[in-house]
C-alpha cells in the first residue's frame, strides 16, 4: 500500500514539472516524394477504362443547338429566362400527371444555380454538367401571395434572378410591379410554384419558401430535367432561339 502511494506521489511530482521551450530557430527543407509514388496499376487501367470511354462519349452527345450564346446576366438574360422556362413547363407536365394536380403557375431558379453560359452552335451533354453541377431536385411549393411578394421583394434587392410566368419591375432595390400571368398577386391566394430543393429549403436567403403549405419532391434531378427536355427538342429538329421579354426590369 506504501509502495503504490509513494508511486503515485512520484509520478504527480514528475507530472506537474513542465519545461518552458522557447523556439530559437526554424528550418524548412522540401522533401521529394515522387520516388515511393507506385507505378500505375495496369488491372485497374483496365477494369476503368471500358467506364471511363462510356462516361466521356456520354458527356460529348449533342443534344441541343442554338443560334445565339445564352449568357446569364440581370435583370433578365436568354440563359436565366430560357432554363427558366423549361423548369416551369416541365414542373407543369409532372404536375399533370400528379393526383393532386398542382399545376404551377410560376418557376424559380437560383441565380448562382447556373454556372456557366451556353454556347451558341452544338450544346452537349457535358455542358450542362457544367452549367448546373449540383445534385438538385424539381420541387412543387405551395405559397400564398405574401410569400410570392416577399420573394419578389428578395429578387429586386439581388437585382434580378431566374423567374417564369411573372412580370416584375424595380425601382431603387425595391419591387415596382408585380404580376403572375399578368394578373395583380393576391394576399391570400395560395399559388403553385416550381423551383429546386435547395432554394425550397431557405438557401439563397429563400426563407419564405419555409411558409409552404404544401411540398412536392418529385425525386428528378434538375440537371437530368433539362436533359431530357433538351434532348426532346432536338430530337424534334428544334432549335433553341430565345428572345428577352421584359419579364423583370429596371424602372
Amino acid at each position: 500500500m506504501h509502495k503504490i502511494i509513494y508511486l503515485i506521489a512520484i509520478i504527480s511530482v514528475l507530472s506537474s514539472c513542465k519545461t518552458k521551450l522557447i523556439v530559437t530557430d526554424f528550418k524548412a527543407e522540401n522533401i521529394a516524394n515522387y520516388q515511393n509514388i507506385s507505378t500505375t496499376d495496369s488491372s485497374l487501367l483496365a477494369f476503368v477504362n471500358p467506364y471511363s470511354t462510356e462516361i466521356n462519349r456520354e458527356m460529348q452527345t449533342v443534344i441541343a443547338i442554338s443560334d445565339v450564346e445564352l449568357v446569364k446576366k440581370k435583370p433578365e438574360s436568354l440563359l436565366t429566362n430560357y432554363m427558366a422556362d423549361i423548369l416551369l413547363y416541365e414542373g407543369q407536365i409532372y404536375a399533370s400527371k400528379h393526383q393532386a394536380h398542382p399545376i404551377p403557375e410560376l418557376a424559380y431558379l437560383n441565380y448562382g444555380g447556373l454556372r456557366t453560359d451556353l454556347p451558341r452552335g452544338k450544346i452537349t451533354v457535358g455542358k450542362i454538367f457544367e452549367l448546373m453541377p449540383f445534385e438538385n431536385e424539381m420541387v412543387l411549393l405551395r405559397l400564398k401571395g405574401d410569400d410570392l411578394n416577399a420573394m419578389a421583394r428578395m429578387i429586386a434587392a439581388k437585382g434580378g434572378d431566374s423567374v417564369a410566368g411573372i412580370t416584375l419591375t424595380i425601382k431603387d432595390g425595391k419591387p415596382g410591379l408585380f404580376l403572375i400571368n399578368n394578373k395583380p398577386v393576391q394576399n391570400n391566394k395560395e399559388y403553385w410554384i416550381v423551383t429546386n430543393d435547395y432554394v425550397a429549403n431557405g438557401g439563397d436567403n429563400m426563407t419564405m419558401f419555409g411558409n409552404r403549405t404544401m411540398f412536392i419532391n418529385t425525386g428528378i434531378k434538375l440537371r437530368d430535367c433539362f436533359i431530357n427536355h433538351l434532348q426532346r427538342d432536338y430530337d424534334a429538329g428544334k432549335i433553341i432561339s430565345p428572345k428577352l421579354d421584359g419579364r423583370i426590369s429596371h424602372e
